[in-house]
């Protein structure tokens, strides 16, 4: 009679083959953690929760170490894109590339026109006006906060004042619109008249901008932008605004923030609804104008936080697959608060949700494991270790999975030494996934690609998953 699992693993225990002949699954806790050092200073977290199911990814760093640091960036370095067919977005491995930066996750919320609905600031320059009631992320040197903003931006032309309605988003009818040269090119619904005003300035967080009126025309729907000049749009009732400019006149524009201190603001971005505020929960999603469905139902979750001794940590919760149902915003909550967040606001999650090192996405974006192109994301910069360079590496393992079935990847390099498992970071998309042990578990049957990260560089190797055999089938004939 065989024996019970339990009995089995104590004996095998005993004579200390455990780990050589036990099957991967009888191994497996319901809830296991690892943490893999990828630099000093950053740190690549995953968590597995077989119960519930929940499977989580995050990146915790520490500003000011000297080895990592972080900027919001936008897909293709700018809001739009001339003759693009995802308005400016893009793959976040695409900018994590693009950018030579270590590793991102994805920002802000976006409408398809590509640009970022929320606050917006790069380097100290404003980008995008916070959307009203909702929060932001904001840093700076030795500065965190979360908070709802408000920005209100407006231009003086002589004695006129009026409210720019929008910036560096597609102009609306009836409607005085912004453009800096981080939109790359102005977009706008309607015709409408466009100044164009040379400046060496850049729009700041709080305070002034002057430019001098180079050209007023009329009747235009676009238009580049080159990067020592502001373009102000006026549509529909507003196009009388700029009725009255003429070449070589100032104008200026205010910018009056609150909420967050844009003194110590270098850096942020936006999404919502606030999750933790001083060490406490303080969800409120109808404050935010988010519904309630949004709050309560089960989806991938994206979510930045810092924590009281100054590290920041990105985390990704995967959805909307059989291995991991995804969260509600009360459930991410709760996440921040036990990684030791006391500032944290989610992000735009569901398919936009992904983390990725390099090249490689670490998550499971639920559009069937594909990356959606996005708007803006939060990139880590840092320097990898010098690699060995003559050495290569290859995963070790079965070619093809029985579905349902589990399996143990290894990595060995070329001098034919396997690598230690805490040198190795795992990822899968396809029919399988796999955790940072190197246990692979099947999905579905098809094929699974199977990637390792190891000191920057990256293996990978297609496995097959194949339909189970029902029970009672006879052998194949020979």
């Amino acid at each position: 009679m065989p024996l019970a699992p339990n009995r089995l693993k104590t004996l095998l225990a005993a004579t200390g083959i455990l780990a050589l002949t036990v099957a991967p699954q009888l191994l497996i806790a319901q809830s296991q953690t690892w943490e893999k050092l990828i630099i000093p200073g950053l740190t690549y977290r995953m968590e597995v929760d077989l119960g519930l199911p929940r499977v989580i990814h995050a990146f915790r760093y520490t500003p000011g170490s000297g080895n990592v640091f972080s900027r919001p960036e936008l897909a293709g370095s700018q809001v739009f894109m001339p003759d693009n067919a995802t308005k400016g977005r893009e793959a976040l491995t695409t900018t994590i590339q693009t950018n030579g930066a270590l590793a991102g996750i994805n920002a802000d919320f976006f409408p398809w026109s590509g640009d970022p609905i929320g606050m917006m600031v790069r380097q100290g320059e404003l980008i995008s006006l916070p959307f009203p009631d909702r929060s932001v992320f904001a840093w700076g040197a030795n500065y965190f906060a979360s908070s709802p903003v408000k920005t209100t931006l407006t231009v003086r032309i002589g004695t006129l004042q009026k409210t720019v309605d929008g910036l560096n988003e597609e102009a609306k009818d009836n409607a005085l619109t912004l453009f800096t040269p981080a939109s790359g090119i102005v977009r706008s619904a309607t015709p409408g008249t466009y100044a164009v005003l040379k400046t060496q300035s850049k729009l700041p967080v709080s305070g002034e901008l002057t430019g001098v009126v180079s050209l007023v025309t009329p009747d235009l729907k676009t238009s580049p932008i080159k990067e020592d000049e502001v373009i102000l749009v006026a549509t529909g009732n507003q196009a009388s605004v700029l009725g009255s400019l003429s070449k070589d006149q100032s104008v200026t524009f205010s910018v009056a923030t609150t909420g967050i201190n844009p003194e110590k603001t270098i850096h942020a971005v936006a999404g919502g609804p606030r999750l933790i505020t001083a060490s406490k929960i303080t969800l409120n999603s109808a404050a935010e104008k988010f519904p309630d469905s949004f709050s309560t139902t089960m989806h991938p979750r994206t979510a930045v936080g810092s924590t009281a001794s100054g590290d920041i940590w990105l985390v990704t919760i995967d959805g909307r697959q059989a291995m991991s149902r995804g969260s509600s915003l009360d459930e991410l909550a709760r996440v921040m608060q036990r990684l030791g967040c006391t500032e944290a606001i989610n992000l735009d999650g569901g398919g936009s949700t992904t983390l990725a090192l390099g090249a490689l996405v670490l998550n499971r974006p639920s559009d069937n494991g594909l990356e959606r192109a996005i708007c803006n994301s939060i990139l880590l910069f840092g320097q990898l270790p010098e690699p060995v360079n003559d050495l290569t590496y290859v995963i070790k393992g079965v070619p093809n999975l029985e579905e349902g079935g589990t399996a143990t990847y290894t990595v060995v390099d070329s001098r034919g030494q396997k690598v230690p498992v805490n040198s190795v970071i795992w990822a899968a998309q396809g029919a399988a996934w796999i955790d940072q042990s190197g246990v692979l578990r099947t999905l579905t049957p098809g094929k699974a690609k199977v990637s390792a990260w190891i000191r920057g560089k990256i293996a990978s190797v297609e496995i097959e998953v194949i339909p189970p055999v029902p029970s009672g089938t006879p052998p194949p004939k020979i």
